[in-house]
């Protein structure tokens, strides 16, 4: 059976042969149809089945990813999501950094979409945000306006908010000179960049995902010396 552990395990076994993080997309493309043929046999929607579990998938490898960096790292970093910081009850340290990204509709306050929150726990400020994706069609507008509301708060402002992606749709591919319109939201709009597990022609702010790892310890060099 296809379950969230045997996606780790293809990773490591495989990350032993190929330099880089490219290969993850090919993993989930090569067990997609079982999947599909093991959803349906249980009775459920494949495509839709595949869409929710794939997503769910590759969020929980980039989160082991970047928890080996930050373990790794002489930052006082760490990981959680929207999902723990919408739970009735939460620790002392998660309850502030809910309320360090929460976003504001009159009196009503909510977390907004975001797989993995990086904060920081010395003050437990929350220092960016990462939205995962096997595919970005209306990912990338959605994550745009959640960026565009934690701009509209100084307590939020100055939240990084990213994408990860297999980018399985080709969205990031420049065909012909031109760009897709989810390259041209991130691009030239409010999110902060995009980090793609494929080949891709890189800019400033769509970049191969191996590039990361040192834009997280600039980011958090120069956030650590800014909030001391």
């Amino acid at each position: 059976m296809i379950d969230l552990d045997y996606i780790k395990k293809r990773y490591y076994k495989l990350k032993k042969k190929n330099e880089g993080y490219d290969f993850i997309g090919k993993i989930f493309k090569e067990i997609e149809e079982r999947y599909k043929s093991e959803a349906e046999k249980r009775g459920k929607n494949p495509q839709q089945s595949w869409n929710s579990w794939s997503g769910k998938a590759l969020q929980n490898l980039i989160t082991e990813l970047l928890k080996e960096h930050i373990i790794s790292s002489e930052y006082k970093v760490n990981l959680t999501s929207d999902d723990a910081l919408r739970r009735k009850k939460l620790s002392k340290e998660l309850d502030q950094v809910r309320r360090n990204i929460e976003v504001f509709y009159s009196k009503y306050s909510i977390v907004p979409d975001a797989d993995i929150i990086v904060y920081s726990e010395l003050d437990f400020k929350v220092i960016c945000v990462f939205s995962c994706k096997a595919s970005l069609r209306e990912r990338v507008a959605q994550a745009a306006y959640w960026k565009i509301k934690l701009t509209q708060s100084d307590g939020t402002k100055n939240i990084f908010y990213y994408l990860v992606s297999t980018d399985k749709d080709k969205d990031f591919e420049i065909k012909k000179g031109e760009l897709s319109r989810n390259r041209i939201i991130v691009e030239e709009g409010e999110l902060d960049g995009a980090y793609i597990l494929r080949e891709i022609p890189e800019s400033s702010r769509v970049k191969n995902f191996s590039n990361i790892f040192n834009d997280l310890n600039r980011i958090f060099e120069e956030w650590f010396d800014i909030n001391k």
